[in-house]
């Protein structure tokens, strides 16, 4: 195994002295839990001082780069301001009321500190993450025949283990095994480019070297000094790579693979089922890596001739990693459908080694890549924008920034919890927003963070928010996932174990009846008696209520009505959180991507088919959908949700705080408090004044953007 350094570690500033070793939680962590039982990892398994020293640091860099500019640094923020912010940064959607009153209530001097932490340690935290992964590395809840939930579940579980980021790129990298056995989600890595090899390395070294790579597939890149031949000794370290077990294990019967090889004997109906089982337990990587990769047709390069098998060899650097040998054979030189297959080559896990290369803290951009991307998640803007477009002759805005915060990732052991933790404690993150427009990434010298749009994920989450209770609890699990995966109930990863087990006339009997409609109909039935259940208890509520709130108007006792309408809301509420076909759930939790229409998509989320492809540009659509759709019809006129019902609980003056704090997460000022009263007072329809105010909230920019 060869090994070199590329890049002598003096990159300015005080080298840390802190080791990061794993340290698992004891207690406080939330009760909620995700999708798959993990071992939470906590933020402060290290001490707070340690991580303070690298805040310090990061502001004495901000500074020194602002006096020699000769600017200023932005006002401190103020606690309401901070705690928006944050709450959206960390946990990607608003405070709610109770959350937002005990911090902007609480004199601890070390509040903003603690909630820090609070928040990291969140399940919140690890879906607002998984959005950020998710848009980075274009992952679909099904993609043709792939079934997207192990990787779905394999990026959530390493974000509530706190796994480092380095170890996390290597298990995608060398990932193998049945895609949707427990425990191998990473090969969703590979296999959301099935068969194109080429374009999943463009995509690694894009997402994870900040590098593009994609002109060099077919031809000598004109911006940029990489060749066609490097780009394809690059693709050589994945060579022989499959995507489909060919070869059965000890529980994958040969009569199994016979029988899928048969199905088109089995009749109209009876096929198509039997593939929706079996597929999907086919899918899967193996190949070590052998190595080796074929020029294309029509090589455009000056170093190399078409159809040449050409050994791997680092982009950076050159260095083999591996000694992979060309057969000598003729089958070896026949060029098929697939030109990378290579009669004769041997695995030689070239993978693993092309992996370790990649993740290694020397490697001159993996370590700046990644802080680079977090820097921008917290400021809304990179010190080196576009962040995927590094070159040798690259610069930062801040090059003395980027190189401490290079060796801070690397020093932290590739820790994205506590790297964050050290911006988001930062003086700098903590300051009031830059307002005006930035023209010019590579001017602006962060007095601040920039003031940025919510994301699709933060709006559609802070909605959720003011609507139901615990949003961060409400989470997909068992049997919802199952449409992925038919027939049968029950959790994917235990119903594939069960499916791959079974006899070929096991697997028949089950294809029979699932094509003759028969799980169709239990379903449907089940669903129905489901909902049948469901009204019927609500139904009795609104009936024993409804007669209990006519006698307390009968009786003029007024109190007593109101105290009923809240708990008519609130039992109501509690029927419908319980209710398995409620589709409020955080935008972590849902299909990945969003249904084509959902208010997720109108709203910029990302459509997977491309790197980092969401926007939050503003739409008429969008505009129209807040104005006369969610706003109006699911929480402002809708008593039974969380803003609503809080609403209730309080007197006029009360009821106006109460918006203010769960919208805004402020206080409203006299002024607004002034004008709001007056309208109050003068409306002849009183039950349409707050509602009218909350859809003003709604559509201001105070709600829509990130201060």
């Amino acid at each position: 195994m060869i090994r070199q350094t590329w890049l002598t570690r003096s990159l300015g500033g005080v080298a840390l002295a802190i080791l990061v070793m794993p340290v698992l939680q004891a207690d406080g962590a939330p009760s909620a839990q995700p999708a798959r039982s993990t071992k939470r990892v906590s933020a402060m398994s290290i001490p707070r001082s340690d991580v303070l020293a690298i805040s310090e640091q990061i502001d004495a860099h901000v500074l020194a780069q602002l006096q020699k500019k000769k600017e200023k640094r932005n006002k401190p923020s103020t606690d309401a301001i901070f705690l928006r912010r944050l709450y959206l940064d960390v946990v990607g959607r608003i405070p709610t009321l109770e959350e937002a009153s005990a911090f902007l209530m609480s004199g601890d001097k070390n509040k903003r500190a603690a909630l820090i932490d609070e928040l990291l340690d969140s399940y919140g935290y690890v879906s607002r993450q998984f959005n950020f992964y998710a848009d980075l590395l274009r992952v679909k809840s099904r993609a043709g025949k792939i079934v997207g939930q192990s990787y779905i579940d394999f990026i959530k579980d390493s974000l509530t283990q706190n796994k480092p980021y380095d170890q996390f790129v290597r298990e995608l990298l060398t990932s193998a095994g049945p895609m949707m056995q427990e425990g191998n989600g990473a090969v969703g890595y590979y296999l959301r480019d099935v068969g194109m090899p080429e374009d999943n390395m463009s995509n690694t070294i894009r997402i994870f070297l900040g590098t593009r790579l994609e002109c060099a597939q077919c031809h000598d890149h004109p911006f940029d000094k990489w060749t066609q031949r490097q780009y394809f000794e690059m693709v050589a370290f994945t060579g022989g790579m499959n995507y489909r077990l060919r070869k059965p294990d000890s529980e994958y019967s040969e009569e199994i693979f016979a029988l899928r090889r048969k199905r088109n004997r089995l009749g109209a109906k009876v096929a198509p089922a039997l593939r929706k089982i079996i597929e999907p337990m086919t899918y899967g990587v193996s190949g070590d890596g052998t190595g080796l990769a074929r020029l294309p047709e029509g090589f455009l390069g000056d170093d190399g001739e078409e159809f040449e098998i050409v050994k791997s060899k680092t982009m950076f650097g050159e260095l083999p990693l591996v000694e992979p040998s060309i057969p000598r054979s003729r089958q070896s030189k026949r060029v098929g459908r697939n030109p990378q297959v290579i009669s004769g080559a041997r695995d030689i896990n070239s993978r693993e080694e092309y992996a370790e290369w990649l993740v290694a803290a020397d490697n001159p951009r993996f370590a700046k890549v990644i802080a680079n991307r977090l820097w921008k998640q917290a400021f809304g803007l990179a010190l080196i924008e576009p962040v995927d477009v590094m070159e040798d002759g690259t610069t930062a805005s801040n090059p003395e920034l980027m190189n401490f915060l290079t060796q801070t990732m690397i020093d932290l052991q590739f820790d994205t919890k506590q790297f964050l933790r050290a911006i988001y404690n930062s003086s700098t993150y903590q300051r009031m927003a830059t307002s005006d427009d930035v023209v010019n990434s590579a001017d602006y010298n962060f007095g601040g963070p920039i003031v940025r749009r919510m994301s699709a994920e933060q709006l559609w989450d802070s909605l959720l928010t003011m609507t139901v209770e615990d949003v961060d609890q409400r989470q997909r699990d068992g049997p919802n996932r199952m449409r992925y995966l038919m027939p049968g109930d029950g959790d994917i990863y235990e119903r594939y174990e069960q499916l791959r087990r079974m006899r070929p006339g096991e697997l028949l009997e089950t294809a029979e009846a699932f094509s003759q409609g028969g799980r169709k109909k239990q379903m449907s039935m089940m669903m129905r008696a489901d909902r049948e259940k469901f009204q019927a208890e609500v139904a009795a509520v609104r009936k024993r209520m409804a007669s209990e709130i006519r006698k307390a108007k009968k009786a003029g006792n007024w109190e007593r009505l109101k105290q009923l309408q809240i708990e008519r809301s609130e039992l109501t509420a509690k029927y419908r959180k319980n209710r398995k076909s409620n589709t409020l759930y955080r935008a972590s939790e849902i299909a990945s991507p969003a249904r084509a229409g959902h208010f997720l998509r109108e709203f910029g989320q990302s459509d997977r088919e491309s790197i980092d492809n969401s926007n939050s540009d503003p739409a008429i659509t969008q505009v129209l959908s807040l104005m006369n759709g969610v706003i109006e019809e699911q929480i402002a006129s809708n008593p039974n949700t969380v803003l609503m019902r809080n609403v209730m609980k309080s007197d006029i003056g009360k009821k106006l705080d109460a918006v203010y704090l769960t919208m805004l997460n402020r206080y409203p000022t006299r002024a607004e408090k002034k004008t709001w009263m007056q309208d109050y007072q003068a409306n002849d329809q009183k039950n349409e004044v707050l509602p009218d105010l909350i859809w003003v909230i709604a559509n201001s920019n105070e709600f829509i953007f990130v201060k």
